[in-house]
């Protein structure tokens, strides 16, 4: 009797009746595969029904890990199962060439299938993982090709284990086998037309984008900065003074230049920043009046402020608005410019750099709330559109404001100028509305520093600002120029 013939299967093996039993004992076996243990040639139940289950599991395992990594709203491409199906055939018509080439017989082959099918399922999650961590880190190109060695090696090692033992393959027959294999998925790269099974549906402009010259806009950055930061006010000692910096980070949507310019017109007017705030914006139509929403931009100007503020007694408002990624970076775009994003970190360590003391930090963008805990400190207050796991609505070439920015510039301040008790307005607005149009919720967030309450009761209760309040003007809305007629009112 060979080792390969269907009568050497144990009993253990055919005792395990039904699809489901059979499916999770083929799992656990393909787990231990999978971490480099052992199993036993009874370990795996074979059969058509099996190997149907396994790659329809697989299926959607990979569709689910697609779905996950990708940023929101998304839609499905009928392509990526082109790709998904073809990737999988060439890969059991590679095993089934294996199979034969190391001497198993028909039930050896379904073996080595079945085992690598039961072990690419934790293979794929745990690949998902790796590549996602990848990309939050933005690890150098070198790192990222050796984290793609070592997932090919994982494949290499999994064939290698699978021929040795259910197989009882020689060993260097294996190891070659393996290799080979795991060569041919790498060749399998150039060979088909990667396609995802999901992506992110970006609204994209109305009309095209205007072009850009890059040379001269990066050229007019320093020119533009130092004229922009002149033109701010010193700070005036014995009087506890407001600033504010208002930063646009997308630009290629007007709705982020609409609430910065709206924001910096409602704060001059209510709380006296007219001399003491600044906008920094992506907008191809603004390339001449502001500088560019970049970092370095960013922290030039949180630095020339500190120098103008007295850092004990001011405080100092920055309004961010854009779009943001599952991996909290918010968005600095500007096209052929190519910025670079914005983390909470980088955020927390520029603040901390200027040496300003007491902040009022609000990011308006998808999963901003992955911004608090960075940027927590007793002397701050840090104000969110959404949860760190959540979108905020209202962006997009149509809009004129965000829902968030809505609520709370244009519902909740008019109504209650202190910046804590407004955001209450302001959440109780946004999901009413959500609610209305059935969305997930965004979930807006807070954090009240220890100390920050008390200094803005303090700052609340300055007489320029006192008479701000009581007597201030209508604030007029400002548009970009490609707003639709009507959409700014």
């Amino acid at each position: 009797m060979t080792p390969d013939t269907p009568n050497a299967v144990s009993h253990s093996a055919n005792a395990r009746t039904g699809l489901i039993p059979g499916l999770l004992g083929n799992l656990l076996s393909g787990l231990r595969v999978a971490t480099g243990l052992r199993v036993s040639r009874a370990a795996f139940q074979v059969s058509a029904g099996q190997a149907v289950a396994l790659v329809l599991l697989l299926g959607l395992t990979e569709s689910g890990v697609g779905w996950l990594t990708t940023e929101a709203p998304r839609q499905f491409d009928a392509y990526g199962l082109n790709y998904l199906g073809a990737t999988m055939l060439f890969s059991l018509l590679l095993l089934l060439l294996v199979g034969r080439l190391a001497g198993g017989g028909l039930d050896g082959v379904g073996r080595l299938v079945i085992g690598y099918l039961s072990a690419s399922v934790a293979i794929t999650l745990v690949s998902a993982l790796l590549w996602q961590a990848e990309s939050w880190y933005e690890l150098p190109p070198e790192w990222a090709w050796g984290l793609f060695w070592l997932l090919l090696g994982w494949h290499w090692m999994v064939v290698v284990l699978l021929l040795r033992q259910p197989l009882s393959s020689p060993r260097i027959r294996s190891l070659l086998l393996g290799a080979g294999y795991a060569l041919s998925l790498f060749a399998s790269l150039w060979i088909f037309p990667r396609s995802e099974l999901w992506y992110s549906d970006v609204a994209e402009p109305a009309s095209p984008a205007p072009a850009l010259d890059v040379e001269s806009i990066y050229y007019a950055q320093p020119a533009l900065m130092d004229a922009t930061l002149s033109s701010l006010e010193v700070q005036r000692p014995g009087i506890e003074d407001l600033y504010l910096l208002a930063l646009g980070g997308y630009g290629y949507e007007d709705v982020f230049l609409n609430e910065v310019e709206y924001v910096r017109n409602l704060f001059d007017n209510t709380y006296g920043t007219d001399g003491r705030s600044l906008i920094l914006a992506n907008n191809p139509a603004t390339v001449d009046r502001y500088p560019l929403a970049s970092r370095p931009n960013l922290e030039l100007a949180l630095g020339s402020m500190s120098q103008r503020m007295d850092t004990d007694e001011d405080v100092l408002f920055l309004f961010l608005t854009s779009h943001g990624s599952r991996d909290h970076r918010f968005s600095l775009e500007m096209g052929p410019l190519q910025l670079h994003d914005l983390t909470p970190q980088q955020l927390r360590g520029a603040l901390d750099s200027a040496g300003i003391r007491w902040r009022v930090v609000l990011v308006s963008s998808c999963y901003s709330g992955g911004f608090i805990e960075a940027l927590q400190d007793p002397a701050t207050l840090v104000i969110t559109a959404a949860a760190a796991d959540r979108t905020s609505f209202g962006c997009g070439v149509d809009s004129d404001f965000t829902y968030f920015g809505t609520a709370y510039f244009k519902t909740a301040l008019p109504e209650e100028p202190r910046f804590i008790q407004a955001f209450e307005l302001a959440n109780t607005w946004v999901g009413a509305r959500e609610a209305s149009e059935d969305l997930d919720p965004s979930l807006p967030q807070i954090f009240v520093g220890d100390a920050i309450a008390d200094k803005l009761a303090s700052l609340y209760a300055e007489p320029t600002i006192q008479a701000a309040l009581e007597g201030r003007a209508p604030v007029l809305t400002v548009c970009a120029k490609a707003a639709p007629p009507g959409s700014c009112e």
